[in-house]
């Protein structure tokens, strides 16, 4: 599975999720800036955008429309604590799923056998 994040300050969470990715043979890719996301466009198998909602929350609407222009994979938002305000405005706005990121960490190779059976059914 390719996990493409986009975190700016929670070092972490990055750190855990980096060894988790090493250990189960997950590549991890960290990008600063969502015109990055061109270069994954016609690359569709098994990835995944993760993006920390409480370093993006000021502007979720133009973060999520700048990642639906480049690509089309599963985005998921995560967030420290889980908030109903953040979480259904992020839903409303194509968000595809939100979860807290120890809940994420916790589920990651559920998460990874999901995409895999998705990929093939597609």
């Amino acid at each position: 599975m390719k996990i493409i994040a986009f975190f700016d300050s929670d070092y972490n969470f990055s750190a855990r999720l980096a060894k988790i990715c090493d250990i189960d043979s997950n590549e991890l890719i960290f990008l600063n800036g969502f015109n990055h996301l061109v270069q994954y466009k016609d690359k569709k198998s098994n990835t995944l955008i993760i993006i920390d909602i409480d370093d993006y929350k000021d502007y979720l609407d133009d973060a999520i429309n700048d990642i639906k222009a480049h690509v089309d994979f599963p985005i998921y938002g995560l967030i420290d604590k889980m908030n109903i305000k953040i979480h259904k405005h992020a839903t409303k706005i194509g968000f595809d799923i939100i979860m807290t990121k120890s809940m994420f960490l916790y589920n990651i190779r559920t998460i990874k056998k999901q995409l895999k059976n998705a990929s093939r059914k597609s």
